[in-house]
């Protein structure tokens, strides 16, 4: 199962992560479970807006790695 490092959405000034396991569907991701720095699992707590923005966090990260290069553009690892 994949996860990612996200945002914490509860940390009012964005500077926690939190470790966000998740599975992909066709309609995108399903959060399983969002571990903070003290391992506790802090997804049940939090409010659908807040689960919403880890969603949109992972899909987004995952949209800019895996899209397709343009012509012309630079590749930063060559």
């Amino acid at each position: 199962m994949p996860s990612h490092a996200c945002v914490d959405p509860q940390d009012q000034y964005a500077q926690a992560e939190v470790l966000v396991a998740f599975e992909t569907t066709d309609r995108g991701v399903r959060l399983v479970s969002a571990h903070d720095a003290s391992d506790d699992d802090i997804l049940p707590g939090l409010e659908d807006f807040q689960r919403q923005a880890l969603e949109s966090e992972i899909l987004d990260d995952y949209r800019h790695t895996f899209e397709p290069r343009r012509a012309g553009t630079s590749d930063p690892c060559s």
